[in-house]
């Protein structure tokens, strides 16, 4: 009987422990962060016209408004997921699909970001997937 209580009583403070320990971080590139705007048309669907705002939080996780516009019909939905940098590669989990797209980027001045996909996909309408993000700065909102 003693054992038993000896044996749960450990199993309780090291679940209170692990609770209280700090989950892992991802690497983040601080000029990365803020929102952002961008778009792109017909690269990754023909006749496709997609605008985005981002905004990329210090902690590592994003929020994503995407419109989209075709045949005259504008459809708009939101995406949330967590976004890092691995190997000197911007990687962006979508927690509603489960996928993460790999980009590799270059930071071209401090509001703008180019991002290039490294996923060639055959659903894509062009093989070299680019756009270039737009920071928000305070005075443009």
């Amino acid at each position: 009987m003693k054992k038993i209580i000896v044996s749960s009583l450990i199993l309780a403070c090291g679940s209170i422990y692990a609770q209280k320990a700090k989950p892992k971080t991802n690497k983040i590139d601080k000029n990365l962060v803020g929102l952002w705007k961008g778009s792109e048309k017909d690269q990754q669907i023909e006749g496709v016209e997609k605008l985005w705002i981002m905004e990329r939080k210090q902690d590592g996780t994003f929020m994503l408004l995407f419109t989209t516009v075709q045949d005259c019909q504008v459809d708009q939905h939101v995406e949330k997921g967590q976004w890092w940098i691995e190997n000197g590669e911007f990687h962006e989990l979508h927690y509603s699909s489960g996928q993460t797209d790999v980009y590799t980027y270059q930071v071209l001045d401090p509001s703008h970001i180019k991002f290039k996909s490294k996923e060639q996909s055959m659903e894509m309408a062009t093989d070299n997937y680019t756009f270039i993000d737009t920071k928000i700065e305070e005075e443009d909102q």
